[in-house]
């Protein structure tokens, strides 16, 4: 299957969950989140703000701001994307792709650190070997490998429909550190080292 038929595919069943699943997913997500170490010992998060049926980070950034963390938010620049950093999603734009963004304040940008940090990633698709299908615009794969002396724990936000057995994947592709489903965590290196273990696939 293609990247672009996973995408259609999954955008759709995620658009098919009714409100009371997906609120009921959410909040086994977020619960999930806030129990996990890097959460609750990184100062700084880095989140996209959920559009239309993905999973829910609203909740999880006005949990942050009362959990004293430094949240940081994507905006879609001539470039590429860059992170700017929020007190509030009071005030934000509604970008040409219809998502919230940060208005551009150059004191807001991220600046480089070498600090742990957690970054939630958004996708439509995700698999055991911690690649991902978004949108097609690569905006994150593109950052991500601009920063790769920098500190970034990934965790991939889904519901367990959208985990397959694999995707399609390019070399260039970043893979997620994990992927954080409402029954499950999936550490992806934890995998790696089961499977040279026992020698098998799943």
């Amino acid at each position: 299957m293609t990247k672009d038929q996973i995408r259609t595919d999954h955008k759709k069943l995620r658009n098919m969950l009714s409100f009371e699943d997906q609120k009921f997913y959410n909040g086994a997500i977020r619960e999930r989140l806030f129990q996990i170490p890097w959460y609750r010992y990184s100062d700084f998060l880095f989140t996209f703000v959920s559009f239309q049926s993905e999973v829910d980070t609203r909740e999880i950034i006005r949990q942050a701001f009362l959990d004293h963390k430094k949240v940081y938010v994507p905006r879609v620049e001539d470039h590429g994307m860059e992170f700017y950093e929020i007190q509030s999603l009071e005030g934000m734009i509604t970008s040409k792709f219809g998502v919230l963004e940060p208005p551009k304040r150059e004191e807001y940008r991220y600046i480089k650190s070498q600090e742990p940090k957690l970054m939630l990633l958004p996708g439509l698709a995700f698999d055991y070997s911690g690649d991902r299908i978004g949108f097609g615009a690569g905006y994150y794969d593109q950052y991500l490998t601009a920063h790769t002396d920098e500190h970034f724990y990934k965790i991939a936000l889904a519901y367990d429909f959208q985990v397959l057995k694999s995707v399609p994947a390019e070399q260039s592709d970043v893979k997620a550190n994990a992927i954080l489903t409402q029954t499950q965590l999936f550490d992806i290196e934890s995998f790696r080292i089961m499977k040279d273990r026992e020698g098998s696939t799943i």
